[in-house]
């Protein structure tokens, strides 16, 4: 009877758990009694029981915590590794390099057993030219994780610490086991270079070609080195094989062909061949038939008019995205009547790229009333884009002549749009357009927003590059000393090895009296490897100018030819000269610059001091 009693007075005996629940809930109660009437009814056997279970487990976690400390240790070290390799290769790409190189040490330093760390670290000494790129490929090797990409960069590495024999010996081990790639052959004529007309690299590719039969992708990069090679009788043979290639109506086929029309010389044969190939394979579209017009007009110029007018009739039916191959080629081929004869203005103003050749054929033939029509149409807004409407906008206020501040007002409106919309390639026409025509600082501001725009986009480094290259000689224009040192000092940030930037950035910066010696240092290291720049022994000499020392400097002004320097260098030039006591030499050098060319502050300066001087 006791023992049927409610020990637990707490306890609803009317809700009881889940039926599943129950025997587990019973079997705790029985281990781990819930209260003290529980555990005075518990038996010796039930607590024996108990107490061993509560030290198995307690055991169990010491064992695994002994096992798996170091793998868990190892796991959140190489986590954090790998969240520090995707930093470091985001600075990378943002053109923070040293930082990007520091950033991968760390990585290795927290994590010396994390694959991608090592691989990092191998890729950015391998770039480095560092002979510490090969611990990290024995590294990668010791862990056999070596992938394809990494022997390669193997190669480029023995390759960079100037190791031909050995780059040599190690691309033909890779080259026996891996499929022939493109990047692999580019890496090859690297290593074994013309020599006996890429000969190694051949019989390479031939034994390869000649062991896989079917594979027509390894014909065709077989083919293409037989071109490149500079031999005559591989040549024949390569055009051959391309030829073969081409007959197929595949998809390799048709790129065959657009290889073979990418060779800047073919014989008549050659070309007539590839025209009608071009025109009639089963997978070529209007593109290719708009390439073959153009190699039918270079082989016949002379029937140029019959070529577009046969082509006309053929396009005269096409829907719009058809027609625009062949709509662009008749603008770049100035026919501009034919454009405005095939696509009528409704179905241009119904498609953005058709509408922007119109409106080109239209500026072209001057037909400016309807160009002013069109472009003020509330339903082009619709069609094409801002930044492209503005554009247009601008062009028309400047060939209707318009007043230069209606010409500035519709420029920087279609800068904001471009910028707006984050069209780097429009702000970088934008700049040129307004450099054109003496509106420099827009493009100074243009250019600038064009290199943010493009590294938001993750854009071509060649984009930067232009960029910038316009915005150093935007700020050259706008005689702004400061600016172009900033310019400068971005750019041999972004490019260090690029001596055009850095010899921009020494320049500007000792005309402004900056960091003399700093950069008098890197001048003299600069003239040592090219004695004979102009340029570069005039900086060197207005280093030792600005340090005051003036027998120095002239000595760096013999043997300069003043011909490829700019008017305000020649005036550098002069002045330091006439400081040196050669005033009549300095003078006549002053006579030849024309007064009013344009020059920064302190070369116009420089300019000035010789003229005043007694």
């Amino acid at each position: 009877m006791l023992w049927n009693q409610n020990i637990d007075p707490t306890k609803d005996l009317t809700q009881k758990p889940f039926i599943l629940w129950r025997p587990f809930i019973a079997a705790w109660e029985w281990l781990v009694p819930p209260t003290v009437a529980h555990r005075d009814r518990q038996s010796p056997l039930a607590r024996w029981i108990a107490a061993f279970v509560i030290l198995s487990i307690c055991t169990s976690l010491l064992i695994l915590g002994i096992v798996y400390a170091r793998p868990l240790k190892n796991s959140y070290k190489n986590m954090r590794a790998g969240s520090m390799v995707k930093e470091a290769r985001l600075m990378m790409e943002n053109g923070q390099g040293v930082n990007a190189v520091m950033k991968a040490q760390e990585a290795y330093t927290k994590a010396p057993e994390s694959e991608e760390a090592i691989r990092l670290n191998f890729e950015y000494f391998t770039m480095m030219k560092r002979d510490t790129a090969l611990y990290f490929y024995d590294k990668l090797k010791n862990l056999d994780v070596l992938t394809p990409a990494d022997e390669q960069l193997h190669v480029r590495c023995l390759l960079n610490l100037g190791k031909p024999k050995e780059a040599a010996q190690a691309l033909e081990q890779l080259m026996r086991v891996e499929k022939p790639s493109e990047a692999l052959i580019k890496l090859a004529e690297e290593v074994w270079g013309q020599r006996e007309q890429n000969k190694q690299l051949l019989n390479v590719l031939r034994s390869y070609t000649l062991a896989h039969p079917d594979d027509k992708e390894g014909a065709l990069r077989f083919a293409k080195v037989q071109l490149a090679s500079g031999n005559s009788t591989e040549a024949g043979l390569g055009m051959e094989t391309l030829w073969k290639l081409a007959s197929a109506d595949d998809a390799i086929g048709l790129q065959t062909l657009e290889y073979i029309d990418s060779l800047p010389n073919l014989t008549p044969e050659d070309t007539t061949r590839l025209i009608d190939r071009l025109k009639n394979h089963p997978k070529a579209d209007d593109s290719h038939y708009v390439h073959a017009l153009k190699r039918e007009v270079q082989q016949s110029p002379g029937h140029k008019k019959e070529i577009v007018m046969a082509a006309t009739a053929k396009y005269r039916d096409k829907k719009r995205d058809e027609l625009l191959p062949f709509i662009r080629w008749l603008v770049e081929e100035g026919e501009f009547r034919q454009v405005l004869s095939v696509l009528p203005e409704d179905e241009a103003k119904a498609h953005p790229r058709l509408l922007e050749n119109y409106l080109n054929a239209l500026t072209m033939l001057q037909r400016f009333d309807d160009l002013e029509r069109l472009v003020n149409d509330p339903k082009i807004a619709e069609v094409l884009d801002p930044t492209t409407v503005a554009m247009f906008r601008a062009h028309l206020a400047y060939i209707l002549k318009k007043p230069a501040e209606e010409l500035r007002s519709k420029l920087i409106t279609a800068k904001d749009a471009a910028q707006f919309n984050g069209r780097y390639d429009a702000l970088l026409q934008i700049a040129r357009y307004g450099e054109e025509r003496g509106h420099f600082d827009i493009a100074e501001d243009a250019y600038r927003l064009a290199i943010k725009a493009a590294k938001r986009a993750s854009a071509s480094p060649r984009i930067e590059r232009d960029a910038f290259t316009g915005l150093i000689k935007a700020c050259l224009a706008n005689r702004s000393t400061e600016s172009l040192i900033q310019a400068s000092q971005e750019a041999v940030t972004r490019w260090p090895d690029d001596t055009n930037f850095v010899e921009n950035y020494l320049y500007v910066s000792l005309l402004a009296g900056k960091n003399i010696e700093l950069a008098l240092r890197n001048a003299v290291n600069l003239l040592k490897i090219q004695p004979a720049d102009n340029q570069r022994k005039l900086t060197v000499a207005l280093a030792r100018w600005r340090l005051r020392d003036t027998q120095q400097a002239v000595q760096n002004l013999q043997y300069i030819d003043l011909n490829p320097l700019t008017e305000g260098q020649r005036a550098v030039f002069a002045a330091i000269a006439n400081s040196g006591g050669f005033h009549d030499e300095a003078l006549g050098v002053i006579k030849a610059i024309n007064p009013k060319a344009s020059m920064l502050p302190e070369e116009q300066r420089c300019f000035e001091s010789v003229l005043v001087k007694k």
